[in-house]
């Protein structure tokens, strides 16, 4: 099996696994501090250094993230230049349908050193997992900054693939994005953003998670004045000054003991992404034929189970929508709940309400195929569908086993060929139109059902944080 590649950004020798030839830490762009990413070139280096072998055989640098604060792993190295990509090929000489995994994480850790979707591995798709900036590096609204740093991290990813597809094994017109939490978030805004390269993207997976991370300005400004306040710097723009280690230690002091999730994430700019974001999302699913899985669990946020009322209520929802809070609760929960009630409230107002309100904005107002999954594999826990895919079939009930498989190749049938069936069952994915079908995920069946009786508000806003 062939293991070299010649790329636009450099030639490099990759290593045999499972039928599969690996290649770790590829460069793709250079980052600079607040500022979005220069494309990565060898003739930097010397014309030379553009034909010369690379070993792409250990993992690239890693985002900043609180980890590399405490440097446990002498294997795994962070820092800000870390735009690099990992490609798992069945072959490199094939012409197989290609994945653009984004990791998620809150857009505060993560990195292709640690697949959260192992399983894409194991099927007949060149499996590309990008880093991107994390936290202030990459979300941070600063003075004499750019905007969207770590967005146009991702956008330079997607078209360091398009550019090489021929060169991993891939067909360039095949490509499907695909993320869990931020991951998805991310793959939303790109699809909402208005960079031109997105046009060419054929199909999206999205694991609990969409477009309701796209932030004001406001809200996102007043994240970073939050971390200066706390850490006593004047201005945001003293951030420039700061060391890696000083930044992501600065990060970590005003986070400390808040539920951050939403934060940091993309940013309404009039550049990258604009105010009407969602008629750019329309007309490029309306142009490209863009097809989508959009899933969500039952019951998303049920770790909260442990905390207190009283501290869900003080700590949990302001930090999880900000002056929204008072939206939410009176759509979302009765005037006597239970504490059960409030935590699938969380779960719902985070990720199925969202999940469920772009599936009908794009079926109401396209023509767009979109099929919904809704998740109660590890008690419908964040992330559980993702986990459960990954895991090796001996690691599951007897009885869960053909279930696990069965929604594997559903997925990897939507990946081909944009048609999520099942010969084996003879089960096709709904879509999700005017019946609101939605395939549901349990450890041990595969049903279609129909919500049409969980109606959820309107009136909600789009952005589920704001400050």
């Amino acid at each position: 099996m062939e293991n070299i590649i010649k790329t636009t950004t450099g030639t490099y020798q990759g290593i045999a696994d499972h039928n599969h030839t690996d290649f770790l830490g590829i460069p793709f762009g250079y980052g600079r501090r607040f500022q979005r990413a220069e494309e990565f070139s060898m003739a930097k280096f010397g014309q030379n250094e553009i034909n010369k072998l690379q070993y792409a055989v250990h993992n690239g640098v890693q985002p900043m993230q609180d980890e590399a604060l405490e440097q446990k792993d002498d294997k795994v190295h962070f820092g800000e230049n870390c735009l690099n990509l990992d490609i798992c090929t069945p072959d490199v000489d094939g012409k197989f349908p290609i994945v653009i995994e984004f990791f998620g994480g809150g857009f505060t850790k993560g990195g292709n050193f640690e697949k959260q979707m192992s399983w894409l591995d194991h099927q007949n798709v060149v499996h590309v997992t990008p880093n991107y900036r994390l936290g202030l590096f990459g979300w941070g609204v600063v003075e004499d900054g750019e905007t969207n740093v770590g967005l146009s991290d991702q956008i330079m990813a997607v078209q360091w693939v398009f550019d090489n597809a021929a060169s991993i094994g891939g067909d360039v017109d095949n490509v499907t994005l695909v993320g869990l939490s931020a991951g998805a978030k991310s793959v939303s805004a790109l699809m909402a953003s208005n960079a031109d390269i997105l046009d060419r993207v054929k199909k999206v997976i999205l694991f609990s998670g969409g477009v309701q991370t796209i932030r004001d300005m406001t809200t996102a400004k007043a994240v970073v004045e939050r971390i200066c306040q706390t850490n006593h710097i004047k201005t945001s723009k003293d951030l420039f000054n700061l060391t890696d280690d000083g930044l992501q230690l600065a990060q970590e002091t005003a986070l400390k003991g808040h539920f951050a999730t939403n934060w940091f994430g993309p940013v309404i700019d009039e550049d990258l992404i604009s105010a009407n974001w969602r008629d750019k999302l329309l007309q490029r699913v309306k142009k490209s034929n863009v097809k989508a899985i959009i899933s969500a669990g039952s019951n998303e946020l049920k770790f909260f189970e442990d905390m207190s009322v009283e501290k869900i209520k003080a700590e949990v929802l302001p930090d999880l929508f900000g002056k929204n809070v008072d939206a939410f609760c009176q759509a979302f929960l009765n005037e006597d709940y239970t504490k059960a009630e409030l935590i699938k409230m969380l779960g719902t107002a985070m990720y199925s309400f969202p999940a469920r309100r772009l599936a009908e904005f794009l079926t109401q107002n396209s023509d767009a195929e979109i099929f919904c999954n809704y998740a109660r594999v590890d008690q419908g826990r964040h992330g559980g569908i993702v986990k459960y895919l990954n895991l090796p079939l001996d690691d599951l009930k007897i009885d869960y086993r053909k279930n696990r498989v069965f929604m594997t190749q559903l997925l990897s049938e939507f990946i081909s060929t944009g048609k999520p069936y099942n010969e084996t069952i003879k089960y096709e994915w709904p879509l999700y139109d005017d019946d609101r079908l939605v395939l549901e995920l349990d450890p041990d069946d595969i049903k279609s059902v129909s919500v049409i009786n969980r109606r959820y508000p309107k009136d909600l806003p789009w952005q589920s944080y704001k400050l």
